[in-house]
């Protein structure tokens, strides 16, 4: 069988509306021709439903093509009345990452300003999801040593906890969303070696590491594109409640709430990621050791606010 094609569920396809790709049907072990442009109609979807086929595939050099499409027809997708909530949030955390992918790239101010009006969708979806679609798109989350993945997870999850922390005031989610999802930017200036080393980091490369809060910082700044919540996620997602992080060593409420929220979700995130010299957590060992070893390095009232979010 050819292998260089890969699977798309034709959730994903909107009818109708002209697709730069040539999809193809599996048949047996050869990929056959089936539709291209405009010519995929929704009588053709709900045909391949009755037969119990969900998915088409495409080439596999034209990954990029499908990204830049889903990125391009979000807003339709999510609008499909037969998609369920849990299939929209898992469309919407692929097209993150698909997105964080083409930021990391290329991290200058076309491309995000790209991404931000994907983050805006993004927190659309979640501002519209009720608290029980809110818990099944933090189950479907999953967490990787992946920086792409690391990146979607803090902005959902912070979107999420923002989204209780400032239920009663006028603070703009969209903005929020948006640097959350970028709290990380500054390692696209990291190096390869250092930033993709399998094991604990040496001395010298953790000082390279521990500069990416203020690089990132710079980034967004040098590129016009530095918000009020942005500069915080940057700087301040790893100052402890209890002092003693970076870059500034600032603690207590030295630190914005917005800065309280994103440390608090990588810090968790963080704890699940599987790596080579640490085996991932479940949730539960997580936030245990995040109460009790990890005790002060986290606002206390922020943490309750997060357990009630994921319980």
């Amino acid at each position: 069988m050819d292998t260089n094609f890969i699977p798309v569920d034709i959730q994903l396809l909107q009818p109708d509306v002209e697709k730069p790709f040539r999809l193809y049907i599996l048949l047996g072990d050869r990929f056959v021709p089936y539709a291209q442009g405009d010519g995929f109609t929704e009588e053709i979807r709900q045909r391949l439903f009755r037969e119990g086929i969900r998915t088409l595939h495409i080439r596999e050099d034209e990954k990029t093509t499908l990204h830049n499409y889903m990125t391009q027809n979000l807003q339709g997708i999510l609008a499909d009345p037969s998609l369920s909530q849990r299939e929209k949030s898992s469309i919407v955390y692929d097209t993150c990452i698909y997105q964080l992918e083409n930021l990391w790239q290329a991290p200058e101010a076309k491309s995000i300003e790209e991404s931000k009006g994907i983050f805006r969708q993004t927190v659309d979806h979640i501002i519209l999801s009720n608290r029980d679609a809110v818990r099944d798109m933090i189950l479907m989350i999953t967490h990787e040593a992946s920086i792409y993945k690391h990146s979607v997870n803090v902005g959902l999850l912070g979107t999420n906890l923002a989204r209780e922390v400032y239920r009663d005031s006028d603070k703009d989610l969209h903005e929020i969303g948006y640097a959350l999802f970028l709290h990380d930017i500054g390692k696209t200036e990291v190096e390869h070696r250092i930033l993709n080393k399998p094991g604990r980091l040496n001395e010298s490369e953790w000082e390279v590491m521990k500069r990416h809060p203020e690089n990132g910082h710079d980034l967004l700044l040098r590129e016009g594109k530095l918000t009020d919540e942005s500069a915080v996620t940057t700087l301040q997602h790893h100052e402890r409640y209890s002092g003693g992080g970076y870059p500034r060593g600032l603690k207590g409420d030295e630190i914005d709430e917005l800065g309280k929220i994103c440390n608090l979700v990588d810090s968790y995130d963080a704890l699940l990621a599987d790596r080579v010299y640490k085996p991932a957590l479940s949730p539960y060992e997580a936030l245990k050791i995040m109460k009790e070893e990890m005790r002060g390095q986290f606002d206390r009232e922020m943490f309750k606010e997060f357990l009630y979010m994921l319980y």
